[in-house]
């Protein structure tokens, strides 16, 4: 059952590229779709606070939300604006590139040594996403491939940064992931709408943004990070690592059904160098 859970999870989180490139055709900036997505991913996270007869603890909210605004403002700010101008199966896997940098910023800021096969993993990594970027280019991208994509990697750079600071620390806590979340949430939702009030975008939400931001809170936000949670109850992190790339496969499946994106042998093979290189690297720490 848990590994069943798993692989929802990981279709789960396929999808957020896919809505978010729907909510961005239908003229929704990024600023506006991320601030929806957090604020119902707030109030759903609420509730669950509210069920579980939880306090409000000021040292966890402090904590939770600036280093959330990390994360999920400045990464997933990053990510979205990227994704106008990307397929999004593309950008799901540049994105998917941010354990290499966990495992640089582990390196550089722990002052840990690389392994050979430390330096393997990020020489195939960066391998997949130069490939993945002359196939793309190949087969029609847009002309602004290349600044999308830096986009992209920027993002994948701050959420292995926050991973990298702040991971093990909210390991230890041992919150549930209601509890951690509607803190996270609230200071995100907080950061956006200040923003969004600031540029004068608050008043130009239309239905269909609300749609999609409510769509993103609950499949690409919650679902993924509570069936993590139940997994990881019964799956060790090793085996959930070879399970979540499935993520990539499922958004490739429905960047090609929904916007027709398309795939030659050199975006498979860069797509799988991505893939494989964080793979490799969890089994060889696992043994």
């Amino acid at each position: 059952m848990h590994y069943i859970t798993a692989i929802m999870s990981a279709f789960s989180s396929s999808v957020t590229s896919i809505f978010g490139k729907l909510s961005l055709n239908v003229g929704a900036s990024a600023l506006q779709i991320l601030f929806l997505r957090f604020f119902f991913s707030l109030i759903i996270s609420g509730l669950f606070f509210v069920l579980l007869k939880k306090k409000i603890n000021i040292k966890y909210l402090l904590f939770f939300g600036i280093f959330g605004i990390v994360n999920y403002g400045i990464a997933a700010y990053l990510f979205f604006y990227g994704l106008r101008f990307l397929n999004p199966a593309y950008a799901t896997v540049l994105f998917f590139s941010n354990p290499i940098f966990v495992l640089i910023f582990q390196k550089l800021i722990y002052k840990g040594n690389f392994s050979v096969f430390n330096l393997f993993a990020v020489v195939l990594s960066f391998t997949g996403i130069i490939l993945s970027n002359l196939a793309e280019k190949s087969i029609g991208g847009s002309e602004n491939l290349v600044f999308g994509s830096l986009l992209v990697i920027l993002a994948a750079i701050f959420n292995a940064l926050f991973i990298t600071l702040v991971g093990d620390k909210i390991k230890k806590l041992q919150l549930s992931p209601f509890e951690s979340s509607f803190y996270t949430f609230l200071g995100v939702t907080i950061l956006y709408f200040i923003i969004l009030f600031a540029n004068k975008e608050l008043y130009s939400l239309k239905p269909d943004y609300y749609i999609y931001g409510l769509l993103l809170a609950v499949f690409s936000t919650l679902i993924p990070l509570t069936l993590n949670y139940f997994s990881l109850r019964k799956i060790n992190s090793t085996t959930l690592s070879l399970i979540m790339p499935l993520e990539i496969v499922f958004a490739s499946i429905l960047s090609f059904i929904f916007f027709d994106e398309m795939f030659n042998i050199l975006k498979v093979l860069g797509f799988s160098f991505v893939v494989v290189a964080p793979i490799l690297e969890r089994v060889k720490i696992k043994k």
